[in-house]
């Protein structure tokens, strides 16, 4: 009895899990392979480079006389294991490099914005980064996640724009084109009429924006004369004119001449 009533709770489950694909997900264009976990851990994870029981080696890298870089070997392997640098030479480490058993890389931390918090942490595989995290904010906490493909090619991002621990938006890469969606109504997936899609368009990529419609060009100049036009010569003129149709503005009411007062 408590046998079958656990394989007809799986079987609910598997059915739940298969109505969540459904076709909304479809139609943001985000396909079901490609839906977010929906959450991922915030805590930015430092990686201990310890040097404790290890070969260290000290290199001066501008000659000022300190070291900018520390190499870290097993003594056993000769290999190396992970590597500090300070890269602007302030006297504080800006990059970890880590590897594995191999000598190949396996993890990268940076701090880019020099507060001495990691911002920055790419993790390898066979030598070829397969995800990249992100702190955008500068919260000392992780909100965006890139993803790579066997190549090293950028295929997905995910962020969490409201630092509420959830994935709320989502970034497909194929090709040139970019498509970009967003999950207003909290329930975790992407909203379809949020969907936007940057380049491999006719919009010419990005950078390239259709101008608004009130953006008209501006009129151009006139047509030039016609080319046989001339002059025309003052005996050729229309004598039927009113008198004072070509007076100066101070004789418009003076007399016609040959009458008196």
């Amino acid at each position: 009895m408590r046998k079958s009533t656990v394989l007809a709770a799986c079987a609910a489950l598997v059915h739940l899990a298969v109505l969540g694909c459904s076709g909304e997900d479809q139609a943001s264009g985000v396909g079901a392979s490609k839906l977010p976990q929906g959450v991922h851990s915030e805590a930015i994870e430092h990686e201990a480079c310890s040097e404790s029981g290890h070969r260290v080696e000290v290199l001066d890298a501008n000659g000022d006389g300190k070291p900018d870089i520390k190499r870290v070997y097993d003594t056993g392997t000769g290999k190396e294991i992970c590597r500090i640098t300070d890269l602007n030479h302030d006297g504080k480490p800006d990059l970890y490099e880590y590897y594995d058993s191999n000598g190949t890389i396996r993890r990268r931390e940076a701090d880019y914005d020099n507060n001495g918090v990691i911002d920055s942490i790419e993790y390898f595989e066979n030598g070829k980064m397969v995800r990249r995290e992100y702190d955008t904010t500068g919260q000392n906490r992780i909100d965006t996640w890139d993803f790579f493909d066997s190549s090293g090619k950028r295929v997905r991002r995910e962020r969490d724009t409201n630092n509420d621990g959830k994935v709320d938006q989502w970034w497909i890469w194929e090709g040139d084109k970019v498509t970009i969606t967003t999950d207003k109504n909290g329930d975790g997936k992407p909203d379809p009429e949020t969907t936007i899609v940057l380049g491999g368009g006719a919009d010419g990529g990005i950078g390239s924006p259709i101008p608004p419609p009130s953006a008209a060009p501006p009129p151009g100049p006139p047509p030039p004369p016609p080319l046989d036009s001339k002059p025309v010569a003052p005996e050729q003129a229309n004598t039927n004119a009113p008198l004072d149709a070509g007076a100066p503005a101070g004789d418009a009411g003076a007399p016609p001449k040959g009458k008196g007062r």
